[in-house]
């Protein structure tokens, strides 16, 4: 353990899990062990201090992964790849349709400035 993560011995479980988290997200990023030590103390301490005393919920976050998964296939459609995509995320060549349908539309609707 490090000199600078010593401290985190006595932090609350969830924080030092956040910390754990962070910490090994920052190294699969390629930040050294040092540089994600340093940026999962600042994490765990700007939301200690935010958040201090709260009872939190997490949701388990299933419409945001839906919605980064049909975001992921959009980006990977080619126009011809529908049956390749579908055998990938286990859905239906249909499903696959619909989803670059909708995320396409939806990209559209953002880009739409507003009148007023």
């Amino acid at each position: 353990m490090s000199t600078q993560t010593k401290f985190m011995r006595d932090a609350p479980e969830m924080l030092m899990d956040l910390y754990d988290h962070t910490a090994a997200a920052a190294r699969k990023a390629g930040l050294s062990d040092d540089a994600a030590d340093r940026l999962a103390i600042d994490v765990v301490d700007q939301l200690g201090e935010t958040w201090a005393g709260q009872q939190l919920y997490f949701g388990k976050g299933c419409i945001m992964r839906l919605r980064k998964r049909d975001l992921d296939i959009y980006n990977e459609f080619t126009g011809t790849n529908h049956a390749e995509l579908a055998a990938k995320y286990k859905v239906s060549t249909v499903w696959i349709y619909s989803i670059i349908r909708t995320v396409k539309k939806q990209i559209h609707t953002d880009a739409q400035q507003p009148l007023l």
